[in-house]
């Protein structure tokens, strides 16, 4: 091993634990300082938020007292009304489980002609 590889390896050795401490330090600290511990006041939250896309949204979002409901995805964002006051909230109905009869005539149907999938869900390609 010649005088310049034996250095280059004295060098990894010194520097990438200390390389590697400061940037551990850096990403404590920053998660440690937040921005309502300088004395900053928030000024706006995000009440709701609903997925209509793997990639759009349409949030609720509170700004200085008033609300803004807003529609945005990849390609930008569109103001899609304000208001001055949350509005009620909207109660979700629960939804009825289907029984097993139901599902075993959904899958049933679906499997219809096709051979494969009356294979996997029914003995030998006819039902039980």
């Amino acid at each position: 091993m010649n005088s310049e590889m034996l250095w280059a390896l004295i060098k990894i050795i010194v520097f990438l634990p200390l390389v590697t401490a400061l940037a551990y330090f850096l990403i404590r600290v920053r998660k440690l300082v937040h921005p309502l511990a300088l004395g900053g006041r928030r000024r706006m939250r995000l009440v709701e938020q609903v997925p209509l896309s793997p990639k759009s949204y349409v949030s609720l979002v509170e700004v200085g007292g008033r609300y803004v409901v807003l529609a945005h995805s990849d390609n930008g964002f569109q103001v899609i009304r304000e208001m001055d006051e949350l509005p009620d909230p909207i109660l979700m109905q629960e939804a009825e489980t289907p029984g097993f009869k139901d599902v075993y005539q959904n899958l049933k149907r679906a499997s219809g002609d096709n051979l494969l999938l009356s294979k996997l869900f029914f003995r030998k390609g006819k039902e039980r």
